[in-house]
């Protein structure tokens, strides 16, 4: 009986937890997004380390890369792909949060709460807000924002759950969970 309350206490924290996450940073990505649009968008750039690192206000039309930027069917496509993954993202949620993963909860959280601050500004603004700007030498790593930044470590801890802490995992996990 104490085993069961002690599960169904953690599972609740994990859900709170990642519930949690996903709004804070949300609502951190908005906040960055027009703080620099706000800033930028007359100035257009300020160097923080020179030749290495700036904030750029750029709106992207496209995906990553500026992918499909310029075709004009472009942004409905990403609209109907982000609304995909998301529906796809809640119901890895659901199964996550009943086999009590709660790593996966958190990773699932973060790439979710990315896919939501780049939908937003899609929906709203007919493009994404970056402004995070490196430079390698002559390469400009294309400009991203935090939305960007959630989704690529929500994916990698995804992946490293699937690889290395799920039962079924490539690299086994001895039946361990998270």
């Amino acid at each position: 009986m104490q085993r069961t309350r002690t599960a169904r206490r953690k599972r609740l924290v994990s859900l709170i937890v990642s519930l949690s996450l996903l709004v804070l940073l949300v609502v951190f990505d908005q906040f960055s997004k027009n703080y620099f649009e706000k800033l930028y968008r007359s100035n257009g750039n300020t160097s923080v380390i020179d030749g290495f690192f700036s904030f750029t206000y750029v709106v992207n039309k496209g995906a990553a890369w500026s992918f499909l930027a310029d075709k004009s069917w472009g942004q409905t496509f990403f609209k109907i792909l982000t609304i995909i993954a998301l529906v796809l993202f809640v119901f890895f949620y659901i199964v996550s949060y009943k086999k009590c993963y709660r790593f996966l909860l958190y990773g699932i959280s973060v790439a979710c709460a990315g896919t939501i601050g780049n939908f937003i500004d899609r929906l709203f603004y007919g493009g994404v807000t970056d402004f995070i700007s490196f430079q390698f030498g002559s390469y400009n790593f294309p400009v991203f924002n935090l939305a960007d930044i959630c989704l690529t470590v929500g994916v990698i801890i995804i992946i490293v759950h699937l690889l290395f802490l799920d039962e079924n995992s490539v690299f086994g996990s001895n039946g361990k969970r998270d």
